[in-house]
């Protein structure tokens, strides 16, 4: 008896059965990958803020202070300046020594403290474009230089007093707390008065823990260091991370004293990122939360739905009511 065998194969309705359940196969995996990425991206923004926080108290353990927020966006870090009152750069700049960020914090030393020369407004150019990684949180952009709107002399652009203009700066996705009430400071004093302590905001007002020359110590906040912000994310504009053009809270150098790129405020609830003009609030690239360091250096995830009254409580450090669950 002969036997006939027909070839194997498959129908097209096998294949295209077997298509149909790889596209399923692959519609389900991708939300758990991506779910994944974003976790541990979330999980590394959480690191850099703990990193800030270890920081933070080490300067305060080193000087019996935090660091200041600095004078104004027309004044960059000074490293013959020292801490406190007398330091024109941002919280940002006084914490590079206890990031392992030693040779930046010194660029543009001239040993002269109340003269500022054309040296030291070129190597703190050259150190305006330097990007630190713990700066940035990964859900937004790399760490690398962004464009920086340019603008010629103090007063008519963001170039500031003791730095030569530059076309990309060093940005920072964190912001440090500034309190329950918005206390604007402005672009700084000139050189002459700043040098003699003089053209200063009235910052008696100001209720947070960073603000213009301010010196917050752990042990003379009322509300306790584990009911008050010290570090957060700053809410921002997507479709401006690489570019340069989130006017007022992403526009300076992470190490300027600035008012809206370095501090946030909790007037108002925090947002995730939108491009939806809004400047001062914390917030995050996270989907409905946002990351902060407490005073006592804990990092706490918080829910942007968090109740008003709580987040303003959290912000300020002295209004001595008690603090909700959060």
């Amino acid at each position: 008896m002969r036997t006939t065998r027909h070839p194997r194969g498959f129908t097209l309705v096998e294949l295209l059965v077997v298509i149909a359940i790889i596209g399923t196969l692959v519609g389900l995996l991708l939300p758990a990958v991506q779910s994944a990425r974003e976790a541990g991206r979330r999980t590394s923004c959480a690191n850099n803020l703990k990193q800030l926080a270890v920081a933070a108290q080490m300067h305060e353990n080193t000087h019996q202070y935090l660091p200041s927020a600095g004078w104004g966006w027309y004044w960059m870090g000074d490293p013959d300046r020292g801490t406190g009152m007398k330091q024109p750069g941002s919280w940002a700049y006084s914490l590079l020594p206890y990031l392992e960020q030693q040779a930046l914090y010194r660029m543009g030393s001239d040993d002269q403290p109340d003269v500022i020369t054309d040296a030291q407004k070129a190597e703190t150019a050259e150190a305006a474009q330097m990007a630190v990684s713990v700066f940035y949180c990964s859900s937004r952009r790399f760490a690398m230089p962004y464009e920086h709107p340019r603008g010629g002399e103090p007063g008519s652009g963001l170039q500031t007093y003791n730095a030569n203009d530059t076309g990309v700066v060093g940005k920072m996705d964190y912001a440090g707390n500034g309190g329950d009430t918005v206390v604007m400071w402005g672009a700084g004093p000139a050189p002459a008065d700043g040098f003699a302590g003089n053209g200063f905001a009235d910052m008696s007002g100001a209720n947070g823990v960073f603000y213009q020359r301010s010196q917050v110590r752990l042990a003379s906040i009322p509300d306790g260091t584990s009911n008050t912000y010290l570090i957060g994310e700053k809410h921002l504009w997507p479709n401006s991370y690489e570019f340069g053009d989130n006017y007022l809270t992403d526009d300076h150098c992470f190490l300027a004293g600035d008012d809206l790129d370095t501090v946030c405020w909790t007037n108002v609830l925090p947002k995730q990122d939108a491009d939806d003009g809004e400047i001062g609030r914390f917030g995050s690239a996270h989907m409905n939360v946002f990351q902060v360091t407490l005073c006592d250096g804990s990092v706490r995830t918080v829910a942007t739905a968090i109740d008003l009254t709580t987040h303003q409580r959290l912000g300020n450090r002295k209004d001595r009511k008690v603090v909700g669950q959060f």
